[in-house]
């Protein structure tokens, strides 16, 4: 799947949108407010994963993979 993320301002009720020459032909458009947060910085959201796996261990239970779940049930 391709995807297209952009960031516009507003000053109408109207936006134009450019497509690279080679995208889809047919698209769906959702319009989004931007929240007010900063943009997460890559490595402190993984610090922040690595914080809950190292808790998760510590608790000495064993936690299975979610994602390896999906793929076992429906074989892939």
């Amino acid at each position: 799947m391709e995807a297209l993320r952009e960031i516009h301002e507003v000053h109408s009720n109207s936006i134009t949108i450019h497509l690279p020459n080679q995208f889809a032909k047919q698209v769906e458009v959702i319009v989004l407010p931007v929240e007010d947060k900063p943009v997460t910085n890559h490595d402190d959201f993984w610090n922040g994963v690595d914080q809950i796996r190292e808790e998760l261990a510590r608790s000495g239970r064993t936690f299975s993979d979610s994602a390896e779940l999906i793929r076992e049930d429906r074989g892939w």
